[in-house]
Formats: C-alpha cells, structure tokens, sequence
C-alpha cells in the first residue's frame, strides 16, 4: 500500500513511488554534487535530499517524472525532509496508480457529472444548447472537462477540480437568476459553464499539475474564446440556422470578462449586467474553495498570513466554546 506524504514521521524508512514537482542540482560547502527536490503525492508534499549525487543520479530523471524513492525521513531546524538513498524515474511494470499520486477533488465525481447534466438540461435558449453539444463532443472535450484540475496553485488544484469549480459556479448563477428577474438566466448559466473551457488546454496533469504550452503561453481565457469562437464558426458553415451574433457577442464577453479586472488576466472588464455578475459568482467560488482547503490544512483556529487573499484567516468554529 501507498506510504502518504501527510503519514511521513522522522526516524520511518521508506521505499515508494512519488512525483517529482521541483528539482535543483546544488553544490554543498566540500564541493560535492545534491539533489533538492520536493516529491509530491495525492496528500501533499515533503522536501528531500540526495547527498552526493552521481551524475547517474541526477540524469536518471526529470521535474514531473514519477520517481522510486528509497530513504529515511529526518528532522532538523529546516523541518521534516526525506534523505534519499536511491532514486530512479519509474517504469512500465512498477506497481503504482495515479490516482495515489495526484490530489483529487473531495466531492463524487458521479454526483458532479449529473449535476453538470442538469444545469446543461435547465438551459433552454435552442441556440445555447446547440452550442453546449458542440464544444462537449469535441475532440474529448467532455472527457478533459470532467478530469482537469482548474488552477496550478490557488483554488480547485486537483484533479476533477475544474468540473467542481464549474459546477458550482454554475449553481451561484442560477441562485442569482432567481432572485433578480432581468438577468438573462440561459445566458449567464452558458457563461457560467463555459468560462473556464479553456482550462481543458491549459493544463498538463499526466503526473504533475503544470502548464501546457498553450497555457503558457495563452492562457486560459484565449483560449476559452478560441473554443467557442470555433464551435460558432462550426455551427455557421453547417448551413443551418445561424447562431445569433448578439449572444455570441455577450457570451464571449462573459468568458473574456469573468476574472473582472485587466490585471487580472481580463482582456476586459464586465460590461453587462451578467458578466458582472459571473466575475463575482466565479471569485465567490474560488475563495470559498481557498478557505476550505485553509481549514483543512489548519493546526490553529488562525492561519499563517495568506498572500493571495493578503490577509490572516480566522477559522474557529462560531458554535465553539
């Protein structure tokens, strides 16, 4: 069975499989050769290092390889490390499982698809369902979609995590639509369920949760639009009925608009009444998600100081004593 990371303790020996997310050859003060690296898996991450590493060891694999990694867990004034002993890239035949190594979402991932079928069913402007089928039947699109994390680092990082992160939103809209009528509810549940489409490409998660090149070099919100502006052009050339060029205007809006400000990431700011609204919806979403991982990562009802929400969170409980 799979040694987690969060079940690592000083003085325990191991012999298993992790990810490599970082590595960095170092010189020590005698001049020797080492390895820092951090292995990771589906319960965290831990810093290791291997002492005079030969060249061997240190060509024998890469940042974001799955690694076989013998070793001692130690302690010291820098905080609990591995100290490797042998470490090699893993190959066909070894006995590991992805789903061990990579964080997922904490949520059913069969009660989220229905879910997700369920907002798709509850749009009913013909246009945008047409629209929804043709992006989901792309290429797997659907497949990504249900597998892709929805961030490297803040909110939603693990596998399932757009499809969670998508669903939600998707709910926030729709309790919005209900409480002020002239939202147009089909519209800004679309958006909703599209603005994040392009992290089906921004994302590499075969082992490690890193960037594509695409997603380097694009990002996601270029590359959202690119999928819809494609699925539309898609639907034109058909012949048919057109897809309406004053919704295909707003609904791209909405996607280029959702992170709200251009230093965000925005090509521009909301400008209707539902872009306004899903660049709130979205942002609620995702700091709901970054106080519930601070909660379950927490040792104090305080947390150390939080740099991307630049603030200190207090988690006690109300109903506690």
């Amino acid at each position: 069975m799979k040694t987690l990371v969060k079940e690592l303790k000083p003085g325990r020996d191991i012999a298993d499989y992790f990810i490599c997310s970082r590595k960095s050859v170092r010189s020590s003060r005698n001049g020797s050769r080492y390895l820092a690296l951090k292995l990771t898996d589906a319960s965290g991450g831990i810093e290791a290092r291997m002492w005079d590493a030969s060249e061997g060891d240190i060509d024998a694999f890469e940042k974001g390889d799955v690694v076989r990694v013998t070793g001692t867990v130690t302690e010291d004034d820098y905080g609990t490390q591995l100290k490797i002993t042998d470490i090699r890239k893993a190959v066909d035949g070894d006995d590991f499982s992805l789903d061990s190594l990579l964080p997922s979402s904490p949520r059913d991932t069969a009660e989220m698809e229905a879910e997700l079928l369920r907002i798709r069913r509850d749009i009913g402007n013909p246009h945008l369902t047409v629209l929804l089928d043709e992006i989901f039947a792309e290429d797997g699109r659907y497949e990504k979609f249900c597998q892709a994390p929805a961030a490297k680092g803040m909110h939603h990082n693990y596998v399932h995590g757009l499809l969670e992160h998508t669903v939600d939103v998707c709910r926030i809209s729709e309790a919005l639509a209900d409480i002020y009528p002239e939202i147009n509810r089909d519209l800004l549940v679309a958006g909703a369920l599209l603005h994040d489409i392009g992290k089906t490409v921004e994302f590499d998660y075969s082992t490690a949760i890193d960037y594509s090149d695409p997603g380097r070099l694009l990002g996601h919100i270029v590359l959202g639009e690119r999928i819809i502006a494609k699925a539309i052009n898609n639907i034109n050339n058909r012949g048919g009925e057109p897809f309406p060029r004053e919704l295909e205007l707003q609904l791209l809006h909405l996607v280029l608009a959702h992170h709200g400000e251009l230093e965000y990431g925005s090509p521009q700011k909301p400008q209707t009444l539902e872009a306004f609204l899903l660049n709130h919806a979205d942002d609620i979403n995702a700091k709901v998600n970054v106080f519930a991982k601070a909660r379950a990562d927490a040792q104090d009802h305080w947390t150390d100081y939080h740099r991307v929400l630049d603030r200190f969170l207090y988690l006690k409980p109300a109903e506690e004593a």
